[in-house]
């Protein structure tokens, strides 16, 4: 097994943990569907919609959408914190170029903004508290987007795809909860 193989099936099934770890009691006025219709619903495109049912694969069976929401935000976490940790290491490189250092340096940043805002997320959507989950999850991703927009010249870095790859997570979770509070 290579380690590429080894680290997603070792996410895999952290997530599978986590998963089976988030309990909601139920907030009021919250609708309730199915995994299928949630990742429907919030989907605007066919790779929105299987990450979301890769993400959601494992989600307990109860049915309400904020479950679904925090699994999202919290697969964003995991996702940024990794992605920082990348950036932190290809940071270690000394042969890197000043304006690609200050490219990862940016996105090292914005990835701890982005982490902070979708923590801050689950634990506003586990106490039932919509009052700013929408807007901060916006926040985490103009950071993510801003971290994209700092490697737009450096196609060829790994952190580059992982980045389009976690701006699709932070789609999908802002699609995830705005099926709770609204677009």
């Amino acid at each position: 097994m290579t380690r590429a193989s080894a680290t997603g099936f070792l996410a895999g099934v952290a997530m599978a943990f986590a998963v089976a770890a988030v309990v909601v009691d139920g907030c009021d006025n919250v609708p309730s569907m199915s995994m299928d219709d949630a990742c429907l619903k919030a989907s605007t495109s066919q790779p929105l919609l299987r990450l979301c049912h890769s993400e959601l694969l494992n989600a307990p069976d109860s049915d309400e959408v904020t479950v679904y929401a925090v699994i999202s935000a919290k697969s964003a976490q995991w996702a940024y914190e990794a992605s920082s940790q990348a950036a932190t290491g290809l940071l270690g490189n000394a042969s890197l170029a000043g304006d690609e250092r200050a490219a990862y340096e940016a996105c090292v940043a914005r990835y701890a903004s982005a982490r902070t805002r979708v923590m801050a997320v689950q634990s506003q959507l586990l106490e039932c508290s919509y009052a700013s989950p929408k807007q901060e999850l916006i926040h985490a991703r103009v950071d993510v987007e801003a971290c994209g927009g700092e490697l737009s010249r450096f196609t060829a870095s790994p952190l580059y795809a992982i980045n389009a790859d976690d701006q699709l997570k932070a789609t999908l979770a802002y699609e995830l909860t705005g099926l709770i509070i609204g677009k």
